[in-house]
């Protein structure tokens, strides 16, 4: 399981990743998806879905969809990423975690992650180091609002079907044809549902 808790007004280290079994990687401890901005498409949608939830207020949000829910993320080979250097900037910023209130948070759950003096410094009073920043970090909020008012004017249920359901989450897939891109790289991202790795969940 992962919990993210807010690094403002503390710190915190990280070790390595080498005597983890790759947690953060594994559907059976509540890796299934996360939460995409629009600069988050073109890289994602080559290795996997990119599909499509409601928010709590009826908002469309775009959200990646990292494993089945019972398995490793399929591009794991021996706990290690198979596409290590075309890995997602969510992949990348872990255990870190932007947020709306742009607040750096951190999964206090991930093995590597403590306050051990011996072990480098990942994040201070919401200040990331240097060598585990990632652009997507900073300035998030207007990332977050630049992706809501984009696809706002898609948001219409007509438009969208449920197109899986992991560990009693809906997922949806945009059934219109379309010019945008970021919608059109949804739909090309979809070829990834038909093999074998999902196969069995309810559609």
């Amino acid at each position: 399981m992962k919990q993210f808790i807010k690094t403002n007004n503390d710190y915190f280290t990280f070790s390595s990743c080498e005597t983890c079994e790759a947690n953060c990687c594994d559907g059976r401890k509540g890796t299934v998806f996360s939460q995409i901005i629009l600069s988050d498409f073109e890289e994602i949608y080559e290795n996997y879905p990119i599909l499509f939830i409601f928010g709590e207020l009826g908002y469309l949000k775009p959200v990646i969809i990292l494993t089945n829910g019972k398995d490793f993320c399929p591009h794991l080979k021996d706990f290690r990423c198979g596409i290590y250097e075309k890995r997602s900037s969510i992949c990348r910023t872990y255990p870190l975690s932007a947020n709306i209130d742009n607040n750096i948070y951190i999964d206090y759950l991930c093995p590597a992650v403590g306050k051990n003096k011996n072990d480098k410094l990942i994040v201070n009073n919401s200040k990331v180091n240097k060598d585990f920043f990632v652009n997507i970090l900073d300035n998030y909020q207007d990332k977050y609002i630049e992706t809501f008012h984009e696809l706002d004017k898609f948001n219409k249920k007509e438009d969208l079907e449920l197109c899986i359901t992991i560990k009693g989450i809906e997922f949806f897939k945009y059934v219109k044809k379309t010019n945008n891109k970021y919608l059109k790289m949804h739909q090309k991202s979809l070829k990834h549902l038909q093999n074998d790795y999902f196969k069995g969940l309810d559609s």
